[in-house]
């Protein structure tokens, strides 16, 4: 499978989008993020997988990995790895990620929904899209996030 080129993608985002919340900022927030997600570190992809990578539009700071062959999400939540199984899709999938996908773990689940451009090198940006973080009460914060698809 073809590599992406991610370089230009990171120069490409444009300014940070505007942030709603429905609910107070958790613990792992930083300054201008209503998310209760915390960084996630760089992460590994296996040989013959494909990944998407979201980041938070505002901060730049990386919050989700999904992997399409496994149907998971990784983020950090409440200071730990949490990986999170895919409950839906809908929409035409690119690159095995489709623009509307549900992921939910014990006490919270994440909504994303996103438009994918593929590009000529084999992967695809995410240039507009958001994040929605529900808790188990209900109580919902949607922040815009970009990002990028990549196969190895």
């Amino acid at each position: 499978m073809r590599r992406a080129t991610f370089a230009i993608t990171l120069l490409s985002l444009g300014a940070p989008g505007t942030v709603w919340a429905t609910a107070e900022p958790g613990p792992e927030s930083v300054i201008g993020s209503p998310l209760p997600l915390g960084e996630l570190p760089p992460q590994a992809m296996t040989t013959g997988s494909c990944a998407m990578f979201l980041w938070e539009r505002s901060t730049r700071r990386r919050i989700l990995m999904a992997m399409a062959r496994q149907a998971t999400a990784k983020v950090i939540y409440g200071g730990k790895a949490a990986t999170l199984a895919q409950t839906g899709a809908e929409g035409e999938a690119i690159m095995g990620f489709s623009p509307h996908l549900r992921y939910a773990a014990e006490g919270f689940a994440i909504g994303v929904d996103i438009a994918i451009d593929a590009n000529d090198s084999g992967g695809a940006i995410i240039r507009d899209g958001t994040l929605t973080f529900t808790a188990s009460d209900g109580a919902a914060v949607v922040a815009p996030v970009a990002g990028i698809i990549g196969c190895k």
